[in-house]
């Protein structure tokens, strides 16, 4: 294969390979990726195709598939193919896969496999999904630093195939306490005849099973390791979880955050594969919470309708007052968000947020007070009602950065996620506030 194929010249290509052992040298050349991205894009049958693949490319074609797939590609299997297909999967991605099927379903699949396994499986999947015990991997290679680097390449060429991955090689003692780390490419590179210990890092950064996994791709981002140890409070070592994993947290938390951010529920399932009632469903529940919350600000306009129907020319100007306060408080709340989800904001840090916020929107808040004034002067050649709608202006831009810098800071003090403080609800109190202070200067300073 000279070239990269995809979609249906992909699964031909494959398809046309009769013989067994040719088929198994040109699938690995062969990302599963691929090979699922084609499944999905075609009609072939599906189970006719993928019977002919080996077990091992089965379980890392599911191990690719998102979540809501991962099931459906299993169950065109039966019980003996299916059991043969977990056995080649990493213990995080069996997990994964067994929290998507029926728990009698799940129950007898454990069940099937060697008693050590099936216990080394139950123990993940006691862990809370979201923390690292819940996305490591119990398959890594350790090794004794009495050896020597051609001893442990050998034994590497025996037993590393079993491993999740082979970025680093952990040095245990007796007890499988973790003692130390050596980076495969410091043995690959050294001569046979040098001890292990003298190649081990003692200083090895570790985490424990119910560290949430945000922090730990907070490490990754950090320190750009490509796995980490996992240890219990005996600094036995339980498993490893690699950069992949957290990336897709990353990927997971971020998309979690963006929705929330946007006032929508979240959901697994991609765009394309959601049906109209459940994205409905998904925004119905937010934009009814949004809109009854601003009654509130009907109230207020409500509260100033005689002023409103002296001076009818106030009215044009409340929709930039409420534009501005709330991507101004977007603005901040999406970089104070941000900030704490890669740890460079604590909430011990507030105060130095508050001064910087407030000094900030002094600033943007006069720049948009002075244009303002100017373009009101120019077209309607009012000086108090310039003056009205500026100092407004300028009220409602430092009032939305300073909710935006707040809220997410006291949601994570109150142990809730900030984004849910976003532009939503913190437009929603900006409105109210500047709406307040708005008709309060038309009725003191204009009328």
């Amino acid at each position: 294969m000279s070239e990269k194929l995809t979609g249906n010249d992909l699964l031909q290509y494959i398809d046309q390979m009769n013989d067994p052992e040719k088929l198994k040298k040109a699938l690995e050349f062969i990302h599963p990726a691929d090979i699922l991205d084609a499944l999905e894009d075609s009609d072939i049958d599906q189970i006719s195709f993928l019977a002919r693949l080996p077990n091992d490319i089965l379980a890392e074609i599911i191990e690719e598939a998102d979540d809501e797939d991962k099931n459906e590609i299993f169950d065109l299997f039966e019980g003996q193919k299916q059991q043969q297909i977990i056995s080649e999967m990493a213990s995080d991605e069996l997990v994964d896969l067994l929290e998507t099927l029926d728990p009698k379903d799940a129950d007898d699949l454990i069940a099937s496999l060697e008693p050590e396994e099936a216990s080394k499986l139950k123990s993940l999947m006691r862990y809370d999904p979201e923390t690292a015990g819940g996305i490591m991997a119990t398959e890594f290679v350790a090794i004794k630093e009495a050896m020597t680097v051609k001893e442990a390449l050998e034994y590497l060429q025996q037993y590393g195939e079993e491993a999740e991955a082979l970025f680093y090689i952990y040095v245990l003692d007796k007890q499988g306490a973790l003692q130390g780390v050596i980076s495969l490419r410091d043995i690959v590179v050294s001569r046979f005849d040098t001890h292990l210990r003298d190649l081990t890092n003692p200083n090895v950064l570790s985490v424990t099973p119910e560290m949430d996994q945000e922090e730990v791709a907070r490490i990754f981002h950090k320190y750009g390791f490509s796995s980490i140890p996992v240890v219990d409070q005996r600094n036995k070592m339980l498993g490893i979880i690699t950069a992949d994993d957290a990336l897709e947290v990353v990927v997971d938390e971020s998309t979690e955050d963006f929705e929330k951010m946007s006032a929508l529920a979240h959901s697994d399932l991609e765009y394309l594969d959601s049906g109209i009632i459940d994205l409905a469903r998904r925004r119905i529940l937010w934009l009814l919470f949004l809109m009854i919350s601003a009654t509130f600000t009907g109230f207020i306009i409500q509260g100033y309708e005689a002023a409103l129907t002296e001076m009818v020319i106030l009215a044009a100007f409340i929709p930039i007052l409420m534009d501005t306060g709330g991507n101004a408080g977007a603005q901040s709340a999406t970089l104070i968000i941000r900030g704490m989800a890669l740890g460079e904001i604590d909430i011990s840090d507030y105060s130095k947020v508050f001064f910087k916020e407030l000094r900030i929107s002094l600033l943007v808040g006069v720049t948009l007070a002075v244009v303002n004034f100017l373009r009101i002067l120019l077209f309607n050649r009012d000086m108090m009602l310039g003056i009205t709608v500026s100092v407004a202006m300028l009220f409602t831009v430092v009032t939305a950065k300073i909710v935006g810098c707040s809220l997410p800071i006291i949601a994570r003090k109150l142990r809730i996620d900030p984004a849910i403080m976003a532009a939503p609800i913190i437009t929603t109190i900006v409105d109210a506030l500047s709406l307040m202070v708005y008709f309060w200067l038309a009725t003191t300073i204009y009328i």
